[in-house]
């Protein structure tokens, strides 16, 4: 039996003895909520003591719902303390445990704490909880003008590709979530969504390289949740935000948010309008054998593009019953892109001479269309936590794509010979339904959670060239095609989860069939994909002291492709260069391990370990026609990834601390060659500092450095860069009115450079983008505190 199999074998076995296993003596339970007056109180500190041996001392948090729970106590009598920001802490009586019990508390407001909690209270920049790396930026002062995009990349571990993509640890194999909603955005469109958000609605990013089997099992290289701000705070408010930022050009974000809660109702609506802006001056080459003579492209490029961003959304939530919880969910937006794109090609013989000259300008119109309606539905069995949810969501995605490229082509003096018009329509729909349930189910013994999930999605795309020929525009047959997709998905998963002492283990399981089939109808082709697979999934983690964890996980996770990825069609740069889908392609499968050991959840250090097989990313080849380069997604055989990461905060005095993070990691993959493969293997670096300034007068400056060391990028091996931000931020009018300033890669110093590394096409391209960006913004808070959206995507959505 293999060391998979006997892993595999006995993580059920001991999945499945969790709820029979147990102590020989007897042992009862205390349960309860945490409130105060108007709310149940979520991740309030729970600490249970022994009144006869306070070194008997167990910690907890409570859930969103302000319950907490401890099992497997002797019978004995404790004390329970109760700590909660904003609140006065609390601290029973005697409590004599001789039987299961439920204890509620209620907490008083802290006037004097509430008034001092912004000068006296830090929140930590990173910080680890069950295995994942916490970014916390809801106080950053570097968010002004920035969108969620932006932000990202200053997350640990993240990094973007030439088009933007989002790469985690080297992979574009990531799962987005919003507000813990499962958003498998993918390619363009997840960078679209990013774009449109500002940075300034984030609380914290939370990365996860090995999720539970409770999440969707998609997303080898892991799963990152953007966290927005919120509160639970009763009332009605109202969020008025203004910014404007200068980078090549004048961008917007304008905001309003309102929202009322009561006990039994939550209402919540906002509109966005953002002009997000994207200026790149390019540089690329490469060789080619045309009929027997080698040919050098030098490329000269220039890229501006342009969005106007309409997002609308509205939540409500009605607790008609105390048990019984009802939910509506719609976010909608218009994405009014467009943009240009000019080339200048130069074409060079063996002996460095000019041959020719080619100028394209590529024009591109793509208003992305997008509406999402969730329907839940919850409801609260007992006090003890036990709990059904369920959701039901359906999404309809609409892109119109129109584009022109015009090519002239001109002698090496300079003669103009010709011109080539060739446009493009390229509409697509995409329909998304799914639903799913779950149950949580705390016993004395264990913790089980399960749950069911089924998806359906549907993909249809048309894409036509027309050329001009005789003064007609004409349909370019060989170009023009027509792909259809479709996608179901069902899941199930158990999880069991138990608790020793000082000691949390979570073990589960996740069975997941997939069937999929992409039709191109030109050439009749039709690929279809079934398959069956199962995903454990093992957290186990050790409190040494109250200083002191480790947190060992791993888990089996799959990567699809993307709809994009899958799709033949072609998206022309220019002439001589565009990106084609890949319907070919399979899924990627990865084994991801992760240690973690924390002390103080400050000093935190992780090792980690990903393998695995049809590993996905970009590679190059030379079109049919003998010089067109293709950039295509490919399977590139088995990849072995290490990480070793260290966060370290400095505290040099009152009002000045630092926190340093470094990444150093592995990447190993074979690449195709003209004669076989090549394995391609690389160590990086990425390093990160962090000076934040705590002044009087309410003044907050943040001075951050980010570098990033060679790297190893699917064909591609990245060059070294780096970037420097600054941000201050002020407080007036009782801290309702908040102006903050930044500027985003203050010597521009940013770039996008790499090199291809097989003997097949010697491509290489620099990237500079305009980053420097300056951003103003006034944020005005009036009424109670404002409850911010948590926007519900699904694993389907985010994979558009």
């Amino acid at each position: 039996m293999s060391r998979r199999k006997r892993i595999l074998f006995w993580s059920v076995i001991f999945c499945f003895t969790l709820p029979v296993s147990g102590a020989y003596a007897q042992q009862f339970s205390i349960t309860g909520k945490v409130k105060s007056k108007l709310v149940n109180l979520p991740f309030a500190t729970v600490i249970i003591q022994k009144s006869t041996d306070t070194s008997f001392n167990v910690k907890t948090w409570t859930d969103t719902a302000g319950t907490y729970h401890f099992d497997k106590l002797a019978q004995a009598t404790y004390r329970i303390k109760v700590t909660s920001l904003g609140y006065k802490r609390f601290e029973s009586t005697d409590v004599v445990l001789n039987s299961n019990k439920t204890f509620d508390v209620e907490l008083l407001i802290d006037q004097t704490q509430l008034k001092e909690v912004s000068v006296s209270v830090k929140k930590k920049l990173f910080e680890t909880n069950k295995g994942k790396l916490i970014f916390n930026v809801q106080n950053s002062t570097l968010t002004s003008g920035q969108t969620a995009l932006d932000m990202l990349k200053k997350v640990p571990g993240v990094t973007l590709g030439q088009n933007d993509e989002v790469i985690f640890r080297g992979s574009g194999g990531i799962n987005v979530m919003m507000n813990g909603r499962m958003t498998y955005l993918a390619g363009a469109q997840l960078v679209n969504l990013l774009k449109g958000m500002s940075a300034e609605d984030i609380s914290r990013i939370e990365l996860s390289t090995t999720p539970t089997a409770e999440l969707d099992a998609a997303g080898n290289a892991g799963v990152i949740n953007i966290v927005s701000k919120k509160s639970q705070n009763l009332g009605y408010a109202i969020d008025i935000r203004s910014g404007v930022s200068k980078g090549k050009n004048w961008m917007t974000n304008q905001n309003i948010s309102a929202g009322l809660n009561t006990k039994t109702l939550r209402l919540y609506g906002a509109f966005d309008f953002n002009t997000p802006q994207t200026f790149s001056d390019n540089r690329s080459s490469n060789s080619v054998n045309n009929n027997g003579q080698l040919i050098r492209l030098e490329r000269k490029s220039d890229f501006l593009f342009k969005s106007k961003y309409y997002t609308k959304r509205f939540e409500a939530d009605w607790k008609f019953n105390p048990k019984h919880q009802i939910g509506l969910i719609y976010h909608g937006y218009l994405d009014d892109w467009n943009g240009s794109k000019n080339s200048f090609i130069d074409q060079f013989n063996s002996q460095n001479m000019l041959q020719s000259r080619i100028l394209t300008k590529n024009t591109l119109i793509e208003p992305y269309h997008y509406d999402s309606g969730t329907f839940n539905y919850g409801y609260t069995i007992d006090s003890l936590g036990k709990k059904i949810t369920a959701e039901a969501n359906y999404t309809s995605y609409r892109n119109f794509s129109d584009g022109l490229m015009t090519t002239n082509i001109y002698g090496k003096q300079g003669d103009f010979l010709g011109q080539n018009l060739l446009k493009q329509y390229q509409p697509g729909f995409i329909k998304i339904f799914s639903a799913k349930t779950d149950a949580e189910l705390p016993f004395k013994k264990v913790t089980i959670k399960m749950g069911l999930k089924y998806a359906e999605v549907s993909n249809d795309n048309q894409f036509r060239f027309d050329s001009l020929q005789g003064g007609n525009f004409v349909k370019v047959e060989e170009l023009s095609n027509h792909f259809k997709y479709k996608e179901r998905i069902a899941a199930i998963y158990s999880t069991a989860i138990k608790k020793f002492n000082q000691t949390n283990i979570e073990i589960g399981m996740r069975l997941e069939h997939t069937n999929a089939d992409g039709y191109t109808l030109k050439q009749d082709i039709s690929n279809v994909w079934q398959y069956t697979k199962l995903f454990p999934s093992l957290a186990v983690e050790q409190a040494i002291n109250e200083n002191n964890k480790i947190n060992f996980s791993f888990s089996r996770r799959i990567n699809r492709p993307s709809y994009t990825d899958l799709n033949p069609v072609k998206w022309y740069n220019d002439k001589y260069f565009y990106f084609s889908g890949n319907p070919n392609l399979v899924p990627e499968l990865a084994w991801v391990y992760a240690l973690t050991y924390a002390i103080k959840d400050e000093y935190i250090f992780s090792v980690g370990y990903n393998q695995g097989i049809n590993f996905i990313n970009r590679k190059l080849s030379i079109d049919d026609d003998g010089i067109a380069i293709r950039s295509t997604s490919d399977n590139f055989g088995e990849r072995r990834r290490f990480d070793f990461t260290a966060s370290v905060p400095v505290h040099l005095c009152k009002f000045w601390d630092v926190q340093m993070f470094a990444d150093l990691s592995h990447s190993a993959y074979p690449i195709s060659m003209r004669n076989g493969e090549k394995q391609f293997s690389l160590w990086s670096l990425t390093a990160t500092m962090q000076q934040n300034f705590t002044l009087p007068k309410n003044f907050k400056i943040n001075l951050a450095g980010y570098y990033y060391s060679a790297e190893a990028l699917g064909i591609y091996q990245s060059r070294p860069t780096g970037s420097i931000d600054f941000g201050i931020k002020k407080s007036m009018l009782a801290k309702r009115l908040n102006m903050q300033f930044s500027v985003r890669d203050i010597f521009n110093t940013d770039r996008y450079q790499a090199a291809s590394q097989t003997d097949i096409v010697d491509y290489k391209y620099n990237d500079k983008r305009f980053t420097r960006i300056f951003g103003l913004s006034l944020t005005y808070h009036f009424g109670g505190e404002l409850k911010k959206s948590g926007t519900r995507k699904t694993e389907e959505q985010e994979r558009l």
